[in-house]
């Protein structure tokens, strides 16, 4: 008996080698990498993330200059201990996964104003897990193949699965260039669409506990957006924390999304502009949250600030809508006597919105609580409290 369990550790032993052989630590030092933020030490870093298949990379402290966009494929696990990776020359993103089972952990993804994005995770990405990362100051580079796309930190193409985002700080995303077809400046904190017409919906995307600030301009800069998908996308924006996102915090045009928990605060008064646009009216920001697709939930979030929104939650052409348990105010310095709560508008011909539910909200500082041009059946508005609404 003895015998048969000393063979039985000793074949347990070797499993456990062989598991820590495959999963073994690559160092990008030990490759070549020098972190000083004057070598360029993009090969280098390439060369340990082609051997990352079932390894940890691991990047000490330091920073690492690159000069063309990383690549990382399956089973890749990246640790960056307050390590930065930072462009230092026009590309189109500073990584791009494709894969599954990817993750990366601890990492300063630094654009430079020379890089659109900070990560793409590519069509047919699955298991993806980005946290506890700063991924930061990114526009339009002067590159002509480049400089009038649309801007983003992190942009999910179609296609993808159970991406989890959590613990991030996205930060200084800024158009300069009006983007080609539109004709004004668009930037995106986070992007999820497909990136043509082939790709499929993503699905089971979670978007938690992030911060979200300096997304501009006025013209179109949003924190989060998701759009493009006709199938519901079961995404989940939990508890994020946004400041000066220029134009709204949240704009969704695919179905299926819960916006929960989240802090939204409205720090322009009187210094917010259009660029490529003109507006007559006044307000700081368009809106908090937009949504212009059905099955969407808005819950338990707390929106304030201190200038005024042109409406705080604005739905446009949508059904089946939860409106929720949310503190929606107006700022303290705007002119809320110009501005709606909740703004609900159709401007599709024979199109009848229904499966509303408006309710245990505050609505504070507006001319209306809620604002209807449209008929909607099944509406349900219930204890929800006004301060300050009318005039």
């Amino acid at each position: 008996m003895k015998k048969k369990l000393t063979i039985f550790a000793l074949l347990f032993v070797v499993l456990v080698i062989l598991v820590k052989l495959n999963f073994s630590v690559i160092n990008v030092k030990d490759y070549g990498a020098v972190g000083d933020g004057v070598v360029d030490d993009t090969k280098a870093i390439q060369r340990a993330l082609q051997q990352g298949a079932n390894h940890k990379i691991y990047f000490p402290e330091g920073e690492y200059k690159i000069t063309k966009e990383l690549h990382i494929g399956d089973h890749t696990e990246i640790d960056g201990k307050n390590a930065s990776i930072k462009a230092a020359s026009d590309m189109l993103t500073v990584f791009k996964i494709k894969g599954r089972n990817i993750s990366i952990d601890n990492l300063t993804i630094n654009g430079n104003f020379l890089s659109l994005r900070g990560l793409t995770i590519a069509n047919g990405s699955a298991d993806i897990e980005i946290t506890n990362s700063r991924i930061h100051n990114f526009t339009q580079p002067d590159d002509p193949e480049l400089n009038r796309l649309t801007v983003s930190a992190i942009r999910i193409e179609g296609g993808t699965k159970h991406i989890t985002l959590e613990k991030n700080k996205i930060q200084n995303v800024m158009a300069k260039n009006p983007v080609k077809g539109w004709d004004h400046l668009i930037a995106r904190g986070i992007l999820i669409s497909p990136a043509n017409a082939k790709q499929k919906t993503s699905k089971h995307i979670k978007i938690s506990n992030s911060t979200f600030t300096k997304i501009g301009p006025k013209d179109d800069g949003d924190g989060i957006v998701i759009q493009g998908f006709e199938e519901p996308v079961d995404a989940q924006i939990l508890n994020n924390t946004f400041h000066y996102n220029y134009k709204r915090a949240i704009k969704i045009q695919s179905p299926g999304v819960l916006i929960k928990e989240n802090k939204i605060y409205n720090g322009f008064d009187e210094n917010n502009y259009y660029t490529t646009y003109s507006s007559n009216r006044k307000y700081d920001m368009w809106a908090a949250i937009s949504v212009y697709a059905d099955n969407t939930t808005i819950e338990n979030n707390k929106i304030s600030g201190i200038g005024n929104f042109g409406r705080i939650i604005d739905i446009a052409n949508a059904s089946h809508i939860k409106i929720v348990g949310n503190h929606l105010e107006n700022g303290i310095k705007g002119n809320y006597k110009q501005s709606s709560i909740v703004a609900i508008t159709n401007n599709i011909s024979n199109h009848l919105l229904k499966d509303f539910t408006i309710s245990d909200n505050t609505f504070v500082n507006g001319k209306f609580g809620i604002y209807s041009n449209s008929q909607i059946t099944n509406f349900k508005v219930w204890d929800n409290k006004q301060i300050n609404i009318g005039g």
